[in-house]
């Protein structure tokens, strides 16, 4: 695949994914249900950030991995069959971007062929140190993660959350490292593990800056995209890290990206 036909790809499922999802989280918001439980899921899924600006960094090679989760189980596993399986995963840009390709046809964030990209129901019961991630869904290009420097350590993070075979099943909870998370999903950041780096945490988020606005007296509120914990120790990776992502969304699919970093003692 050339990489202008690989962008064009690229960007028309980018487009799919961000158009499904606004419209199930709009379908959500206006069908309507007394139900106090339903109304907060309902707030909590408004309030949570959407899932579109991770997908594209998946599609841009940025990313190996993308853990995508509502605000409950149920919104999640709705999601995946009533949106993932029937509008992005049978588009045919979708299967055509999930050919693999000679992982040697990509170089850092620049891809020239298909990302072999793969979407499941994790099932497993796989925890972190902090949360099960049964019923998350995990999409990753195959193609990224054979050029990774650490491809064999994200590979074996993948095939604990879904086995290749049915037989590999498992009743028994298994855990995952919270760095070995961060490796897959390319997180720049490290969660706290004593007292003073709990105080000295900083949150880093990811935002989108639409500014496509046609009413410049009234431009549009960025969206969140992502968000991880750092310590300041780890200020100058999350620059570097952020420009390559900044840079790149914005020649792939012209999505500007804004960088906020604040102090958890400050929230």
């Amino acid at each position: 695949m050339s990489e202008a036909a690989f962008a064009t790809a690229a960007q028309e499922l980018y487009t799919v994914f961000r158009d499904a999802e606004h419209a199930w989280i709009h379908n959500q918001s206006t069908s309507g249900t007394s139900n106090s439980n339903n109304n907060q899921d309902q707030a909590a899924l408004e309030d949570s950030s959407l899932h579109y600006g991770e997908f594209a960094f998946l599609l841009a090679g940025l990313k190996p991995c993308l853990l995508l989760q509502l605000p409950t189980p149920a919104m999640t596993r709705d999601f995946f069959h009533q949106v993932l399986a029937p509008l992005v995963m049978q588009h045919p840009t979708y299967k055509t971007l999930s050919n693999n390709t000679n992982p040697s046809e990509t170089t850092g964030g620049t891809t020239t062929g298909a990302l072999g990209l793969e979407c499941r129901l994790i099932t497993r019961n796989v925890q972190t140190p902090e949360m099960s991630l049964k019923g998350y869904v995990l999409f990753w290009s195959s193609t990224t993660v054979d050029s990774h420097p650490q491809a064999a350590s994200i590979q074996r993070s993948i095939d604990l959350l879904c086995p290749s075979s049915s037989a590999a099943t498992i009743t028994t909870t298994t855990m995952i490292s919270d760095e070995d998370l961060a490796l897959m999903l390319d997180i720049p950041g490290r969660l706290p593990t004593t007292e003073p780096e709990m105080r000295a945490m900083i949150e880093v988020s990811y935002w989108h800056q639409d500014n496509n606005n046609s009413n410049p007296a009234n431009p549009s509120s960025p969206v969140l995209l992502t968000a991880f914990a750092a310590q300041p120790d780890q200020a100058p990776a999350i620059q570097t890290h952020f420009k390559r992502y900044r840079d790149t969304v914005r020649t792939l699919f012209n999505v500007t990206l804004k960088l906020h970093i604040q102090a958890m003692a400050d929230l």
